[in-house]
């Protein structure tokens, strides 16, 4: 090695130190620290004309209590664990103490208000801290962390019923090792954004299919946030809402919302008083609101809990009482209408007690209107028209069917109309994907669970029965779903059925990845559509 090598390398240990230290700042003594002005302050309050908004609400019925005075067998103490809400239970994974990480598992039933120490089988995970976490379908899935002394990029999940652990091997555009990620999942997709590598703090975004089993790196687009590790993170519907975060130098108090989908992101506008910079914090949705809790804002461990309105993009901080411990790193989830925390860091000790606020406000129900409508699919009792496939019955309403779609108009309307109960064979598709179909004319949805086969038939029926919001849907459902397996099936299928968007982000799919599919044995399909070679040919050229 020489004299230049040997200094970058002698760099490299220094610059890794330091970042390692940064993180550590979850686990030392405050007074370690010397205090930036600018955080002396708990929260910054903006003035905003259009809103009348009082600095601080006072729920005079709400009051955190300690509920693990009476628990047995509870976890050490510990903060930075991983967790996940399953069937009425909370489970949790790792974490640090100041003897090293962990990589036990707790389940703590909610019911009974009793902790459980789990023995697991299987590949299990090193010993790690690490702050997301992930359920889809009754297994807990983990990403990365940090081990004390490297970052990881391995990936993790434990089935809750059998407690077995497996180790998913990467398949696609794998992220880098990281830790203080921000993590989330609606229905077939979990993201995960930024973190910290041990180099540099990052920005980027993956997404893994849990049904294709892949990871492809998911393209921002709009107003992208600045490289961070630790920020808050909480998903509804389809957005991950992230708040805060320290991008190496300053802890941050923005806040941005990043659609799983399709990348697309947006910084969201905030008025009254909004929390101050910090990190290590966490926060939870509640019936159409934000609340976020506790974190570390360079001067102390924090115990303040803030709501954000999403209609009126106000945060608002509440005054409840007999608040714990300011803390970071701790758990923090909604349940049954109740915010439980666990542990955490005080910035003296590590804690291991559990609180719980319950909210007694009264608030509206929420609306049953599409699973309302979505009873009336194949329901007997309330239908008026049958259709026969496959030797198979399916219940409908004509007037919803014929509200929805010009075809059936016509069909109901015209053809049958002086008949009450009317019987329809259908032979041009199955019995799922006409099931499928309905489902879509019913509560103007498409379920994003549907695997590639199931939307490429959907797409096909769509263009019998005119439904071209339906078959815009599949086709960008769709291009998620694209990958070397299966690029060229799909490039074929958008010529036959004039799939346009598809065609368009599975040609450029292709031709950005060109190198490594020609070499593939399906590329010499594409010799019966000379049309496509040539726009390969040109695109490269």
């Amino acid at each position: 090695m020489n004299k230049r090598q040997q200094t970058e390398h002698e760099n490299l240990k220094i610059k890794r130190a330091l970042m390692r230290k940064q993180i550590n700042q979850s686990h030392r003594i405050d007074t370690e620290f010397e205090i930036d002005d600018r955080f002396r302050s708990n929260s910054l309050f903006v003035k905003n004309e259009e809103f009348d908004v009082e600095d601080s609400i006072q729920y005079d019925q709400q009051a955190w209590e300690r509920i693990d005075k009476w628990t047995q067998s509870s976890p050490n103490q510990r903060n930075s664990c991983s967790w996940v809400i399953f069937q009425d239970c909370l489970y949790i994974f790792g974490g640090f103490t100041f003897n090293g990480r962990l990589d036990d598992v707790h389940r703590y039933q909610f019911h009974s208000s009793q902790w459980q120490r789990l023995d697991t089988t299987g590949s299990k995970p090193t010993a790690r801290e690490n702050n997301g976490a992930i359920e889809y379908k009754g297994q807990m899935y983990i990403f990365g962390g940090c081990d004390g002394l490297l970052w990881l990029n391995d990936f993790y999940s434990l089935n809750l019923k059998t407690l077995n652990w497996k180790k998913i091997e990467p398949t696609g555009q794998c992220p880098s090792e990281r830790f203080g990620i921000a993590c989330g999942a609606y229905q077939t997709k979990m993201l995960i954004f930024g973190g910290c590598d041990g180099n540099h703090y990052l920005n980027d975004a993956y997404v893994f299919d849990f049904e294709e089993k892949v990871w492809n790196k998911l393209q921002l687009i709009g107003d992208i946030p600045s490289t961070r590790s630790c920020p808050s993170f909480s998903v509804l519907n389809n957005q991950i809402y992230i708040f805060g975060g320290f991008d190496g130098v300053n802890r941050l108090n923005d806040f941005y919302k990043i659609n799983i989908f399709t990348g697309k992101v947006k910084r969201i506008s905030q008025h009254g008083t909004i929390p101050c910079p910090r990190y290590f914090h966490a926060s939870e949705i509640y019936q159409n609101k934000l609340l976020l809790f506790g974190g570390f804002n360079g001067q102390a461990r924090l115990n303040d809990l803030y709501e954000f309105d999403f209609g009126n993009k106000t945060w608002k901080k509440l005054e409840v009482h007999e608040s714990p411990k300011g803390r970071s790193s701790m758990v923090f989830q909604i349940y049954n209408d109740s915010l439980y925390i666990f542990g955490g860091y005080d910035g003296d000790e590590l804690l291991n007690d559990i609180y719980k606020l319950e909210f007694k406000n009264a608030q509206i129900p929420r609306s049953s209107f599409l699973q309302d409508l979505n009873s009336l699919i194949n329901n007997p009792l309330m239908s008026d028209v049958i259709f026969l496939i496959e030797d198979r019955q399916i219940y409908a309403n004509k007037c919803i069917l014929g509200a929805r779609s010009e075809h059936f108009q016509t069909l109901f309307f015209e053809e049958f109309r002086d008949k009450e109960q009317i019987y329809i064979e259908i032979t041009e598709c199955g019995y799922q994907t006409f099931m499928d179909m309905l489902l879509y004319l019913y509560t103007d949805q498409l379920d994003f669970s549907f695997n590639t086969n199931r939307l490429l038939n959907l797409i096909i029926l769509s263009d019998q029965y005119l439904l071209l919001r339906l078959k815009y849907l599949c086709e960008e459902q769709l291009t998620r779903k694209i990958n070397f397996n299966n690029v060229i099936e799909l490039i074929l299928f958008s010529k036959k059925y004039n799939s346009k968007l598809l065609l368009a982000q599975t040609m450029k799919y292709l031709v950005d990845n060109i190198s490594t599919i020609k070499k593939r044995k399906d590329f010499n399909k594409l010799a019966q559509e000379p049309e496509i070679l040539l726009e390969i040919i040109q695109k490269k050229c």
